[in-house]
């Protein structure tokens, strides 16, 4: 697989400046795996280069290849079902919050905003800080007034999907991290998915660090980038999960594979259930969303022209994304740190730019 073209486009941002590193990884049924490395964790010259062992923090990616494959899991034992309301789990949420329903949540037509800075509420106090987080989170989240009728249409939104991991943490008894790591990662032997360290704990050279917290006062390094994660703790339901290329592209295989019924699938996932996620078509016309997962927009998508519609995806806002055509058999994950070393809003412009460039040409070179 000649991709010399691609890689001009990867060099050529490094260059000016978009991020100081990448890593890029590409899945075809017909060509096999192809993983690359470009520049480095930070601009200075002497800093550890991108390799195979590089974790990124994924951000809002956490959302599709986290929760929603949690939500999936907890489905297959039973545990929950997709037009079960939130105040199965939530019994005192305020009255404009009883018609949401978990389908509501997986693909954001809940009526929620898309953002809060729930960390202003929170203070770290106390061994069982992350459960009181949690909890404390969810109780700011459904207090606020919504910013639409449930169901009339979707707004992207990072509290839908915080509300989503606490109910998954509240059916299975366990922390959303522990589950998917032992349910979904480690029997796929995906060894490099991680949650943020733990405050204190020395950097690790491997993580890459995804610029400067103006609250914090410091480069995010093995943290997450992500306020309201940092401030609840741990992988949060939209963003906090850490892993390197390899595994992550081995990840969206699984869940194309498991899609066409062949392979190595994710055994915690019932039978077709996860085609009725990556399949979910709202019969609202406002609602364009899969279950947990993003599809191409049909124009200016930052996953090009040339992925079909039977497509799924997600965006990180550190600079990561993946996207798989499930009519083609293709998976095309890039992991960068766009964001480092300060998250200049120009720039959002121009990785949207890069990203539907890079993906029109890697759609080129595979035909």
């Amino acid at each position: 697989m000649n991709i010399t073209t691609v890689d001009s486009i990867i060099q050529k941002a490094i260059k000016e400046r978009l991020f100081p590193g990448a890593a890029l990884g590409i899945y075809s049924q017909d060509l096999g795996i192809l993983c690359k490395y470009y520049g480095r964790h930070t601009f200075v010259p002497w800093s550890r280069k991108i390799d195979q062992d590089s974790v990124f923090d994924l951000a809002s990616v956490t959302k599709p290849l986290c929760t929603a494959l949690a939500v999936a899991t907890m489905m297959s034992e039973d545990k929950l079902q997709l037009n079960q309301p939130v105040t199965d789990f939530f019994p005192d949420a305020p009255l404009d919050k009883w018609n949401i329903t978990l389908r509501h949540l997986l693909c954001h037509s809940s009526g929620l905003s898309a953002w809060m800075p729930i960390y202003k509420s929170l203070s770290k106090r106390g061994k069982n800080h992350l459960t009181n987080a949690k909890t404390r989170a969810c109780e700011i989240i459904l207090s606020t007034p919504l910013a639409y009728e449930t169901g009339s249409k979707s707004i992207y939104s990072d509290l839908g999907f915080i509300l989503l991991g606490r109910i998954v943490e509240i059916s299975s008894g366990l922390p959303l991290w522990h589950l998917v790591k032992k349910r979904i990662y480690e029997p796929l032997g995906l060894t490099s998915f991680t949650s943020p360290l733990p405050k204190g704990d020395s950097f690790s050279e491997i993580m890459v660090p995804t610029g400067y917290c103006p609250i914090r006062k410091r480069i995010c390094w093995g943290e997450a980038n992500d306020i309201n994660v940092w401030s609840i703790g741990g992988i949060s339901g939209h963003a906090g999960l850490f892993s390197n290329l390899e595994d992550t592209l081995r990840l969206t295989i699984a869940i194309m594979n498991a899609y066409n019924d062949k392979g190595k699938g994710i055994a915690s996932i019932r039978g077709r259930l996860i085609c009725k996620f990556l399949d979910y078509r709202s019969p609202n016309p406002d609602i364009q969303w899969a279950l947990g997962f993003d599809r191409p927009s049909l124009q200016g998508s930052s996953s090009g022209d040339l992925f079909s519609q039977n497509s799924v995806g997600h965006l990180g806002y550190t600079g990561t994304s993946f996207w798989i055509d499930l009519q083609e058999g293709i998976s095309v994950v890039f992991l960068s740190a766009r964001t480092f070393p300060r998250d200049i809003p120009s720039d959002k412009k121009r990785m949207k730019k890069f990203r539907r460039s890079l993906h029109n040409e890697i759609r080129k070179v595979l035909g």
